[in-house]
């Protein structure tokens, strides 16, 4: 009996199981999308403050694979904006080692990948709403699609020119400055400790009391320590006298230093003003900025928003590995360390390679990345991302690398692009002129040491422009500007980026500034000669106040001159006071003993 009561209970367990398996089966057939789908929304959203939505969401346990469907990813500083878009993210996991909460992936394939589309719905906030007012916003917006416009005649006023600019002249001044006052310290302080007036008094109260002396003196004997008391006096104030000597050469080394100084910082206030005149005035000798100025605005508002996409993203790339320490140095014969192999580690997360489709300027260009993890020196090897297309209606080739190097300790960036024959929308030029059509052929880099140390540079060759003239120009700028536009037919632009993500200057070189300032010359020149008068007047008055306090300095130093000149004569006169003639010639006898002592002075 007892054998068929086991097969029965075992037969019973069986089914249990069965049915527990069965159930939990279809629990996650039925319920894990939902709850990965639920999870990627909210954890998601909370890890990175902008709501993300995931469209669908299918899960396959058999053949470990998920598939996303419309994924969005909303921009957290513009609501109605998705910062990332894709139609489709298709990928196989490894089951067994997502069981130790590693996800690793070794193909995915991205499609329908776009950036900055409308939402069809504005996003949940997931941080403060901004205080900027909207027409702020509005303006902004507006700038990254049309160049500014000059003001007819008008140019910028140089005193908020000044207000914009540091001046060279200001800061050699003011480090001038210091360096002399300092150095006008350093004699005061000398001459206070080492020929200070109650050394002086001393001196003049020994010559005193010497002569007191010598009045009473009766034999040989005294009149030999008297002389060898006006010796040690004598050698007191020459020795004074040295140091005076010595001080007046140092000084007239300092002095000439000083005026050199004095005279540098003179011819600055000219360096700054041809500095200045160069960047905003009409001037053919080197170039007149305007197209430059009107270029940097915008683009500067595109470059902003890109450091703002890099500093987001480059946490997310930061390792988590910590090096590991140096082993103990063993004393010689007392032992070894043996270290065995180990099976190489794996990051947490790592997406061996992903093919991508991204639709940009409303063309579909093919791409891919490698190496996308959470823990790069573990894996180590670097993140590359790269993106190529082929003629169409909009460009002839693109071509785009990105590489996110992380496997060091200091990180190591770059950034290279290039489109050929770009197709030109309509770009308005202020009130005078419009780029109706044209071909663009683009070529940048950018280098990103530690993720603060930028260097780059950018090329924008333009051929087959056409400018069309706004039909009713506001001013004669404006008409002699759209008329001489039209003459142009190609053009170039360059950039030079250096700094850092939070405060780098961009540097804009166009020819069109030569080609329009050579038609307008003589239009302008009273208003260039006007303005660069105003300028230069202006910096004069910025510079003159400082400029007189540090060639007073210079003058103070001067004085010294005076005070060790008369320190000089002084002591010499107090050397001659010192004397066995002047202190003991009117001594009865002294001289016939003085002649017997045979005194060295």
């Amino acid at each position: 009996m007892k054998p068929a009561n086991n097969k029965k209970f075992r037969v019973l367990g069986i089914a249990v199981f069965a049915v527990l398996a069965g159930l939990i089966g279809v629990f996650f057939v039925l319920f894990l999308d939902g709850i990965i789908k639920d999870a990627i929304e909210e954890q998601g959203s909370s890890v990175i403050e902008s709501q993300i939505d995931v469209g669908s969401l299918s899960t396959s346990l058999l053949s470990q694979s998920m598939d996303i469907g419309n994924l969005q990813i909303a921009n957290a500083d513009k609501l109605d904006e998705n910062l990332v878009q894709v139609g489709r993210i298709k990928f196989d996991f490894d089951g067994n080692r997502a069981l130790s909460k590693k996800v690793i992936i070794d193909d995915m394939i991205v499609e329908g990948l776009r950036l900055n589309q409308k939402r069809e719905t504005p996003a949940k906030p997931y941080k403060p709403a901004s205080t900027e007012p909207e027409s702020g916003k509005e303006s902004e917006d507006k700038s990254s699609t049309q160049f500014g416009a000059p003001q007819g005649l008008d140019f910028k006023n140089p005193k908020d020119i000044l207000e914009n600019e540091t001046l060279e002249t200001l800061q050699v001044v003011k480090k001038t400055k210091s360096d002399l006052e300092a150095l006008k310290t350093k004699w005061q302080t000398q001459v206070d400790q080492q020929l200070s007036k109650e050394s002086l008094v001393q001196i003049q109260q020994r010559i005193k009391d010497l002569q007191a002396k010598s009045k009473n003196l009766k034999n040989p004997s005294a009149i030999q320590s008297i002389t060898t008391e006006i010796q040690a006096l004598r050698n007191d104030i020459q020795a004074r006298i040295d140091t005076i000597q010595n001080f007046k050469k140092n000084l007239e080394a300092d002095i000439r230093q000083a005026k050199k100084l004095a005279s540098k910082i003179k011819t600055l206030p000219q360096k700054d003003f041809d500095r200045l005149r160069k960047k905003y005035s009409l001037d053919l000798k080197g170039g007149t900025g305007l197209v430059s100025q009107m270029v940097s605005g915008p683009l500067k508002t595109k470059i902003d928003k890109a450091w703002g996409y890099y500093k987001k993203i480059s946490p997310y790339l930061k390792s988590d590995s910590k090096s590991e320490p140096e082993p103990e140095k063993m004393e010689r014969g007392k032992g070894q360390y043996i270290k065995f192999a180990s099976p190489n580690p794996f990051p947490d997360f790592l997406i061996r390679q992903a093919k991508l489709s991204m639709n940009i300027w409303e063309q579909d260009v093919k791409g891919g990345f490698q190496g996308l993890t959470n823990d790069p020196k573990v894996y180590g090897k670097p993140f590359h991302l790269n993106f190529t297309g082929s003629q169409n209606e909009v460009f002839k080739n693109f071509k785009l690398k990105l590489i996110l190097d992380r496997t060091r300790n200091e990180a190591a960036d770059l950034l290279e692009t290039q489109v050929d024959s770009l197709k030109i929308n309509p770009v308005p030029l202020g009130d005078w002129a419009t780029l109706s059509r044209g071909f663009a052929d683009i070529d940048g880099k950018i280098n990103i040491q530690n993720e603060q140390d930028v260097k780059g540079d950018f090329t924008v060759k333009v051929h087959g422009a056409t400018f069309a003239q706004t039909g009713e120009a506001a001013n004669e700028m404006s008409r002699v500007l759209g008329s001489v536009l039209k003459t142009v037919n190609q053009f170039y632009i360059q950039g030079v980026i250096n700094g850092t993500p939070d405060e780098y200057t961009l540097s804009i070189k166009t020819d069109l500034d030569e080609i329009l300032a050579k038609s307008v010359r003589k239009l302008f020149d009273e208003k260039i000669k006007t303005f660069e008068t105003d300028l230069k007047k202006s910096i004069a008055a910025s510079t003159a106040g400082p400029l007189s306090e540090a060639t007073g300095s210079v003058a103070s130093l001067m004085d010294f001159k005076k005070i060790l000149k008369t320190e000089e004569s002084t002591s010499k006169d107090l050397l001659s006071q010192a004397t066995e003639k002047a202190l003991l010639g009117n001594i009865p006898g002294a001289g016939s003993l003085m002649d017997k002592l045979k005194l060295p002075f």
